[in-house]
């Protein structure tokens, strides 16, 4: 590991537990994740035709996620089967949020960043049924959002162009998915090239933006709605740090919540700072089940 990375990472040695573990992990190249896209082919049939071009695959508990253990190309979009549409490249740890908000047939969902649209069309898949709003403020974005909706036949979605942190989206929603913009130091492994230091100066910023965001998000949620709050970042500031802040001035109850992928709970001090709600909290870590890494909170409006 290149030194700049090593210390930089080291600022985590006392809230990441077995950091040794962790640290080993980030050497290490991360794996390609799928699911199938269950909307237009069953799992089974896929896995098959998969597995006859030279694909090999290791399923992940009894859920629709699958390990590329090998494969007959450079990168496993390069099919005829991805262009179809018949499955999405998506890491288990990007999965997470998605599994914690939990959609149910009917409901009208709000993914406030949704671009490119793993989630939002993880969330449509298991959906079947209901209203979906994803909204971007980047156009750029949007297009590949947009792309992936068409290719995966997902029709339920309305695609919309706001800033999260003041647009009006017009009605309440049931749900809201909020995997904020942040430092994205779970990425490391699937893009170690664009690794960078991020200054603590950056990491407040971002978590000035993420609350403003998640009060943006409040007002949006109906009463005994739920907002998932998620972040692919490991720092505590963009994390446990402005989860407390809902949870102390927007009405929002942290409530615990079943999660199938291993994980620890939150942090319980950070650079002076101390949680109280760590219980509810989940953290996924690389080297737990070599994947990326991602915060996940889920709470309640009262």
């Amino acid at each position: 590991m290149d030194e700049q990375k090593l210390e930089y990472f080291k600022q985590y040695s006392e809230i990441i537990p077995n950091f040794d573990a962790f640290m080993e992990s980030l050497e290490k190249e991360q794996p390609y994740w799928m699911r199938v896209n269950t909307l237009k082919i069953g799992e089974e049939e896929l896995i098959g035709r998969l597995e006859n071009k030279g694909f090999k695959f290791e399923k992940y508990k009894n859920l629709n996620a699958y390990k590329i253990l090998a494969m007959p190309v450079k990168h496993p979009g390069a099919t005829l089967e991805h262009s179809f549409g018949y499955y999405y490249i998506q890491d288990l740890s990007s999965m997470a949020p998605v599994f914690a908000l939990n959609p149910q047939k009917g409901e009208k969902i709000l993914d406030m960043t949704a671009a490119p649209g793993s989630k939002t069309t993880m969330i449509a898949e298991l959906m079947r049924e209901g209203t979906i709003v994803a909204n971007d403020v980047n156009f750029n974005r949007l297009k590949s959002l947009g792309g992936n909706l068409e290719r995966l036949g997902i029709t339920n979605v309305i695609i919309t162009k706001k800033d999260a942190k003041s647009g009006n989206f017009g009605i309440e929603f049931d749900k809201i998915l909020l995997d904020a913009p942040c430092s994205g130091e779970g990425t490391v492994r699937k893009n170690p090239w664009g690794f960078r230091a991020v200054e603590d100066r950056e990491h407040k910023m971002l978590a000035r933006n993420q609350r403003i965001i998640l009060k943006n998000a409040a007002k949006h949620v109906k009463n005994e709605g739920i907002i998932v709050y998620s972040t692919c970042t490991f720092n505590p500031w963009e994390n446990e740090s402005v989860v407390e802040y809902g949870i102390e001035n927007l009405n929002l109850k942290p409530i615990h919540f079943d999660l199938p992928i291993p994980h620890l709970k939150g942090v319980e001090e950070w650079r002076e700072e101390r949680y109280e709600y760590v219980e509810y909290y989940k953290r996924i870590y690389p080297h737990l089940e070599d994947t990326g890494g991602m915060f996940i909170a889920v709470l309640k409006k009262e």
